[in-house]
């Protein structure tokens, strides 16, 4: 089971790898072309709520559809399991419809709802941006609970690589239009939606499902999975109600703040989406097994090398990202309408996003643990007392800090979130020792301030050796990058932490095992 689980876990992380540089491509060019003026922030707010569920709504599909498929597979009941899936696809179908008609009809109230500082022009302009890309939550509808059965038999590439695809086609749309209008950028990005859905139908049909339109009424096990559909859409809803938090209070900023959270939060997601999605996703359907096989030392077992192995990943990510803010900003988005000032206020939110990186991978585990459990309320709950706790940071800091207070307030919500979700789950499993989990954190900890301390140093040092941009400003941080990540590891080996001298025991033991077959032949 571990091996099946870290050979899905390492074909996703390739992939998300791959998708997210054409994110960040996609980015990039958004930010050439458009920069971070008003019109982008116009965007930005008319893209929230379409990607609010996309992002939350979706997750919260594929948290249902994966435990429904999962069981009626793990009992080798497959047509049972596409009757299911299709009764509860049709009603997605018909939900997500009926959300993009009231959408459309109301984008003038959401525009004033989640940016009531906006000037009459930038007003107009997101509400016309919502109208042109609310119909695209349609195609995220039927694509997520694609990639949920698509997960449930336990294949994982194509629906990793849907982003990326969604994100080539903005790339395409942004360079094509050429700066001629900001709508341009909407239609791209609803076209990217259908993309997104579209690659993963071949694969979808290799699995053997076919999808027929049937409004089933009397499956219990679609019923007990849209009755459990709004709790868990409210607890995996809290990261992107943390950003609508953003763009409520950064609307009365100064110009282009949204824009600088914006960016600043696809650099903090950037390790998030390509690890720990892959580490999560993958482990997932086997966390259910084990939950219907009331399994709980396994589940635990695993459950803790998730936590480790994702925080393993993304302190020393954030250590990093914090100490190289600033030409890490410049390297990607400076260039065209993206001038210094934007990536100073960029930076600025970017270092605060940092303390709330580790919380926010550890929730995404942690949160799957909980709906193979079938346990929704704690989520729930934790949820939206972390919500509370943003709001009441954001109030606090925003005066004083700007968007830098915006997102110290997310990773304040995010370590509240997470804590409460880990205390009442090992209560739960009754299994998890203090040190298993404390140990290695501690450790991860350590190793993360050396990274980001040699990170500064080298960072600091080649500035005076290597000034100005272009070429140098790549070396200086592919440099600093390199020493950062290289005393990061050589730390983990000192401190000798299980996850990573295990993995180095298992890498040796593989080239040895490789050796001894040669020999032998």
């Amino acid at each position: 089971m571990a091996d099946t689980i870290a050979k899905a876990a390492l074909v996703m992380t390739v992939i998300n790898v791959a998708s997210r540089i054409l994110g960040f491509a996609r980015e990039t060019a958004i930010a050439g072309v458009y920069g971070a003026t008003a019109w982008t922030d116009a965007y930005q707010v008319a893209y929230t709520l379409p990607y609010f569920l996309q992002t939350v709504l979706g997750m919260a599909l594929v948290s249902s559809i994966v435990p429904l498929v999962t069981r009626r597979l793990a009992r080798n009941e497959r047509e049972a399991a596409w009757d299911a899936a299709n009764a509860a696809m049709s009603w997605v179908l018909l939900l997500m419809t009926g959300l993009s008609a009231l959408g459309m009809a109301c984008a003038g109230l959401l525009v004033r709802l989640t940016a009531p500082g906006f000037d009459a022009a930038t007003a107009a302009a997101a509400v016309r941006m919502t109208v042109i890309m609310f119909p695209s939550i349609i195609c995220m509808g039927f694509g997520q609970m694609t990639t949920g059965i698509l997960n449930a038999n336990k294949s994982f590439a194509v629906a990793a690589f849907a982003p990326g695809f969604s994100s080539l086609i903005i790339v395409g749309g942004v360079l094509a239009a050429g700066g001629r209008g900001i709508d341009a950028l909407a239609w791209a990005t609803l076209v990217s939606f259908a993309g997104a859905m579209a690659i993963q139908i071949p694969a979808l049909y290799r699995t053997g499902y076919r999808f027929r339109f049937r409004l089933d009424r009397r499956n219990p096990e679609v019923n007990r999975m849209f009755a459990g559909l709004l709790p868990i859409f409210i607890g995996t809803a809290t990261n992107q109600i943390y950003l609508a938090i953003n763009r409520f209070f950064a609307s009365g900023l100064a110009e282009g703040s949204i824009s600088a959270l914006n960016y600043a939060g696809k650099l903090m997601t950037l390790p998030l989406n390509i690890f720990v999605l892959a580490i999560s996703s993958a482990i997932f359907p086997s966390l259910s097994e084990m939950a219907l096989d009331k399994d709980k030392g396994e589940l635990g077992r695993t459950l803790r090398r998730g936590l480790v192995l994702v925080l393993l990943i993304t302190l020393p990510a954030a250590a990093g990202l914090m100490a190289l803010r600033t030409p890490i900003v410049r390297l990607l988005f400076q260039r065209g309408a993206f001038d210094a000032d934007a990536t100073r206020m960029t930076a600025s939110a970017l270092l605060w996003f940092g303390p709330g990186m580790g919380a926010m991978a550890a929730s995404q585990i942690l949160t799957r643990a909980y709906y193979a459990l079938g346990d929704v309320k704690i989520p729930l709950a934790a949820g939206l007392a972390s919500i509370a706790v943003n709001i009441l940071a954001s109030v606090l800091f925003t005066g004083s800090m700007g968007q830098g207070g915006l997102a110290l307030a997310n990773s304040l919500a995010s370590l509240f979130n997470a804590l409460c979700m880990f205390v009442f789950l090992r209560r739960k499993l009754r299994l998890w020792t203090k040190v298993g989990i404390l140990g290695s954190l501690g450790k991860a900890l350590g190793a993360a301030a050396a990274t980001g301390a040699a990170a500064y140093a080298v960072s600091a040092f080649l500035e005076a050796m290597l000034p100005g941009g272009g070429i140098a400003l790549v070396l200086r941080v592919g440099a600093s990058v390199a020493a950062g990540g290289a005393v990061y590891f050589l730390a983990l080996f000192v401190l000798r932490e299980e996850e990573w001298t295990g993995f180095i025991g298992r890498l040796f033991a593989g080239r040895q095992k490789n050796q001894y077959k040669k020999l032998t032949k």
